[in-house]
């Protein structure tokens, strides 16, 4: 009876607090170094976003500050002018949580155990990322069954912290992936958006599907959570991934009904070791720099604690934003192009300053240069790509108004689409800058 008690408070308490992260003093020297002078300290502060908060000793949370990001990721800071409060600290935060902690893992463990009994003839293992949900699975499992296999698909793209904290794990197995992200980034001439993206589906479960034999028998305990977003929501306990195929694979989701701050709680309560990332002001330790999910608020701290990948990836975006002609696709400047990468065009039509920078490092012509943008097919209205646009001109002359898609100029010259693929690659090879 005791244990539905605490699941009811465990309710309540979730509508109040769910997606913070904790403040640690590396952010906020950080933050100072940025020209904060508001006077933080590590052990009380909580980050919702963009704002710190803080809890009162009756638990209501209040702003504190603001922080503020703008295009050339300089800092500034408003301070919330709220009536004076006593803090909360996290360890008395923990202690008003405390049941909700205890059910929490209760049901987790209980979980654990169950499923460790239905599949008794199964590789335990839990795949870590590095991150806090697989620290905690890892904790939990840990209690209940003896040296799991502990799995880290190594992306290439994780910070040092990263690889120092998963280095600690006993019976760790490391699956490398035949071709490190930036080789296959520069061969496939490929920079990843969230609209157009593989990383995860092949240096992730790709590397990991290829990597294990498809005939052992696995049992994976996974950290996924049903908060974190609206495909997870509907998970229940049990899950399994449909591109394991028919292999004797399942996944154990111990910790989907925790919330985020469930999680920051918890690690405090049993004193879990985290990945130094976090302590540097990350809410997400995932792939360093290069994934497309991340924005101002993380670029701000790649820039200040990985100045190295940083500027790597940026070296990365010059060159991807004039080979491949990103202005006439975005209607941006290379310098927008760097706030933008990640998705979407920057504006509907292009500025002039947009279409004399493209001119220039295009070496074309200003009127030929204006062609290439805000352009679709005069058959079939189609929005036109770079190609495209080049392939009309190719074919009819840089002096036309009016252009096609390679599927209607392929028609009309009775020429296949794989056929029109090798004349643009025969164009590029010969240096026409059209292309």
């Amino acid at each position: 009876m005791c244990n539905v008690i605490y699941l009811i408070s465990f309710v309540i308490e979730i509508n109040k607090v769910k997606e913070l992260n904790l403040v640690f003093k590396e952010y906020i020297g950080f933050l100072k170094d940025k020209g904060l002078e508001y006077d933080l300290k590590e052990g009380y502060y909580w980050l919702d976003n963009s704002i710190i908060k803080a809890f009162d000793k009756e638990g209501n949370l209040h702003k504190v500050l603001r922080v503020y990001i703008d295009e050339d990721l300089e800092m500034m800071f408003k301070e919330y002018k709220d009536k004076p409060f006593e803090i909360e600290s996290w360890q008395e935060t923990v202690n008003r949580n405390e049941n909700n902690l205890l059910a929490l893992e209760f049901k987790s463990r209980l979980l654990i155990k169950r499923c460790k009994e239905k599949y008794k003839d199964r590789i335990i293992s839990v795949p870590s990322s590095g991150g806090k949900d697989s620290s905690v699975v890892t904790y939990l499992v840990q209690q209940i069954i003896n040296n799991p296999v502990i799995i880290f698909n190594n992306t290439t793209l994780d910070v040092s912290d990263t690889y120092l904290h998963i280095k600690k794990e006993n019976n760790l197995r490391i699956i490398n992936p035949k071709e490190g992200f930036y080789q296959w980034r520069e061969r496939n001439n490929f920079v990843p958006t969230r609209f157009s993206r593989a990383c995860c589906s092949i240096f992730k479960e790709g590397a990991m599907i290829e990597e294990l034999n498809e005939n052992d028998k696995y049992l994976f305990f996974m950290g996924m959570r049903n908060d974190e977003s609206a495909t997870r929501s509907g998970y229940i306990d049990e899950w399994r991934n449909d591109k394991w195929g028919s292999r004797e694979w399942d996944a154990i989701l111990p910790i989907r009904q925790w919330t985020e701050t469930d999680i920051w709680l918890f690690i405090l309560y049993r004193n879990i070791d985290i990945n130094s990332k976090y302590r540097k002001g990350y809410a997400r330790v995932g792939c360093g720099v290069a994934c497309p999910y991340y924005s101002k608020s993380t670029w701000v701290l790649d820039k200040y604690w990985y100045p190295y990948l940083y500027q790597r990836w940026h070296d990365i975006l010059d060159k991807d934003f004039i080979h491949n002609k990103k202005a006439s696709i975005m209607n941006c400047t290379n310098n927008e192009y760097h706030n933008s990468w990640s998705g979407g065009i920057v504006r509907d039509k292009a500025t002039e300053e947009a279409i004399q920078e493209f001119a220039d490092q295009q070496g074309l012509d200003i009127n030929i240069a204006r062609k290439y943008f805000d352009k679709t097919c005069m058959c079939c209205d189609k929005k036109l790509k770079k190609d495209d646009i080049a392939l009309s001109m190719k074919y009819y002359g840089r002096q036309i108004e009016q252009f096609k898609c390679k599927k209607c100029i392929g028609k009309e010259f009775e020429i296949t689409n794989k056929e029109l693929k090798e004349k643009i690659k025969e164009f590029k090879a010969d240096g026409c800058q059209l292309f």
